[in-house]
C-alpha cells in the first residue's frame, strides 16, 4: 500500500483497530468479556520476573499478555530519534551527555531505597530509562504498555517553561501520532529466533522503580544507537479538544503521570552541569569509549564545548539529611505501599490433560519443574506463539522503518531449521505480594 493511502484516522477508529488486533492475538482468551472483567483487577501491580542474569528481576506492569507497546507524540518527527542524537550533535556533545548519565548513576547510588531495597532484592534499576524519564538526553525513547498513557502524550501539549501539560482549548481538529510496537519484534522488521533477547535487547522494561514516574507511566525503554531509528507501525489521527481534555482529566491534568518528586531538583542540576570531576570523565570514557578518540583528544574537544574538568569535585548526590528523610518516608508508609504492588506468579510444566469425561476436563498430568518466579525466557516462548498466530499489525497502520534497515545478522542457534518443543505449562492468573515487613524496611 502506498503512503498516500494512509489518511489520518479518527482517534476512535485507531482505538477500535488496536483492540481488534489484540483480539486476533488473544489465544489465551484474556479479552473475552467475562475474563476481561475478572483480569482488570490486576491494574496497578508489578510482577517480579527473572531476567536470565542470575537473581536479577525486572518489575513489569502486570497487564496479562503484552500485545503491544505504544508511544504517543503531538507530531511525526522524521526520523524518530532518541534525545541524545536530535539536532545532529558532534562527538563531544554526545560524550557530554554520557558524563551526565554517569553523574546521574552516582546520584542513584546515594538514594537509600535504590541501595537498600532495590539492590538488596536484585530488582533491576534501569538507569538510562530512569534518566530519560527525568529529563536527561539518552539513547532511550519512552514506550508504555498502556494505550491511554500513550494517547495522553499524543493529545496533550507540554509546556517546557512550566514543566507541565495542558489540553488543546481551541475548537478545531488537531493531529496526533501513535507508534505501535510488537515487543517480540524488538524494534526490528522481523522477530529474533533467540528467545533470550525478549525484553533483553532493544526494548527493556523500566516498570516500577525507586521513583514513581516510570511506574505510573507503565514504562518501557526503547534503546536506539547512533544511526538507528524506530521500526514500528504508526497511526496519524485527528482528535478534538474534547478528546484532548478527556485524557487530560483522566490523568489529573497530567500530574498522575508527570509526578514531581525529590529526584527532579537533582536531575535539573545534572541537566545543566558543565563542570565535572576527572573521575566522572574517566568512568564515562571507559564505559562508552568514543570511537576515534583518546582521552587527551576528548578532553580537548570538551574544552571547545566550554566543559571544565577538575581534579576534585563533589558529586551531585542526596546528602545525609535528605537520605534520612527518604528513609523515614519509606519506613513510615511508602515502603509498605510499594511492597504491596510487587507480586510474583508461580508456574509449572506438565505433560498435558487427561481425556475429558462426562463433559468435564480431566486432571493435569505430570506436573513438574515448579517455579516461584516467571522468567523472560518463559514469557518469550508464548509471546512468539502469539505473534505467529497473528503476525500482521493493527489495521490501517503504516509500517515505519525510517532507516530502511533489516534485522541485524545473528549467530545461528543449534536448533536453527528445526522445530522447537515448548513444554506445556500452567501459570498463575494473579500475582501475589510476597515481601514481608523485614524485606521492605530499610
Amino acid at each position: 500500500m502506498l503512503a498516500k493511502d494512509f489518511e489520518p484516522m479518527k482517534l476512535e477508529e485507531v482505538i477500535q483497530a488496536i483492540e481488534a488486533a489484540k483480539v486476533k492475538r488473544d489465544f489465551m482468551y484474556e479479552l473475552t468479556p467475562a475474563n476481561k472483567q475478572i483480569l482488570s483487577r490486576r491494574n496497578g501491580t508489578f510482577e517480579a520476573v527473572l531476567t536470565g542474569r542470575g537473581e536479577e528481576k525486572c518489575l513489569i506492569p502486570e497487564v496479562g499478555v503484552l500485545h503491544y507497546l505504544y508511544r504517543g507524540q503531538n507530531e511525526e518527527v522524521v526520523p524518530c530519534l532518541p534525545t541524545i542524537y536530535r539536532g545532529g550533535p558532534n562527538d563531544a556533545q554526545v560524550f557530554l551527555q554520557r558524563m551526565r548519565l554517569v553523574q546521574f548513576h552516582r546520584l542513584l547510588k546515594s538514594h537509600p531505597v535504590v541501595t537498600r531495597f532495590f539492590e538488596k532484592h536484585h530488582f533491576l534499576v534501569n538507569v538510562e530509562g530512569l534518566a530519560q524519564h527525568y529529563g536527561l538526553k539518552t539513547e532511550v525513547l519512552d514506550l508504555t504498555s498502556n494505550l491511554d498513557v500513550a494517547l495522553f502524550f499524543a493529545t496533550c501539549k507540554y509546556d517546557k517553561d512550566t514543566d507541565s501539560y495542558d489540553y488543546y482549548h481551541d475548537e478545531v481538529e488537531h493531529e496526533g501520532v501513535l507508534y505501535v510496537f510488537d515487543p517480540v519484534r524488538d524494534n526490528e522488521p522481523s522477530p529474533s529466533l533467540h528467545f533470550d533477547k525478549y525484553m533483553n535487547g532493544n526494548i527493556t522494561p523500566i516498570g516500577l522503580q525507586a521513583f514513581p514516574r516510570p511506574g505510573a507511566q507503565f514504562g518501557y525503554a526503547l534503546h536506539i544507537g547512533k544511526g538507528g531509528s524506530t521500526k514500528s507501525w504508526m497511526y496519524k489521527f485527528t482528535f478534538t479538544s474534547e478528546e484532548s481534555k478527556f485524557y487530560y482529566d483522566m490523568f489529573q491534568k497530567g500530574e498522575s503521570l508527570w509526578i514531581k518528586d525529590k529526584l527532579i531538583g537533582k536531575t535539573k542540576q545534572i541537566v545543566g552541569q558543565t563542570t565535572f570531576s576527572y573521575a566522572v570523565f574517566k568512568e564515562a570514557f571507559e564505559k562508552y569509549r568514543p570511537k576515534g578518540y583518546s582521552k587527551t583528544k576528548m578532553k580537548a574537544a570538551l574544552v571547545n564545548e566550554k566543559i571544565v574538568l577538575l581534579n576534585k569535585l563533589d558529586d551531585i548526590v542526596f546528602d545525609e539529611k535528605e537520605r534520612q528523610e527518604i528513609i523515614d518516608d519509606w519506613n513510615t508508609s511508602l515502603g509498605k505501599e510499594v511492597a504491596e504492588k510487587i507480586v510474583r506468579k508461580y508456574w509449572f510444566e506438565h505433560e498435558g490433560m487427561e481425556e475429558p469425561k462426562d463433559g468435564k476436563w480431566g486432571q493435569i498430568k505430570g506436573m513438574k519443574n515448579r517455579q516461584d518466579f516467571n522468567t523472560l525466557k518463559h514469557i518469550s516462548e508464548y509471546m512468539m506463539i502469539l505473534m505467529i498466530a497473528e503476525p500482521d499489525g493493527p489495521e490501517g497502520a503504516e509500517w515505519k522503518n525510517y532507516t530502511n534497515t533489516p534485522r541485524p545478522a545473528e549467530k545461528s542457534r543449534p536448533d536453527d531449521g528445526q522445530w522447537k518443543k515448548i513444554e506445556a505449562s500452567m501459570n498463575s492468573v494473579f500475582g501475589k505480594p510476597y515481601l514481608t515487613e523485614d524485606d521492605w524496611k530499610i
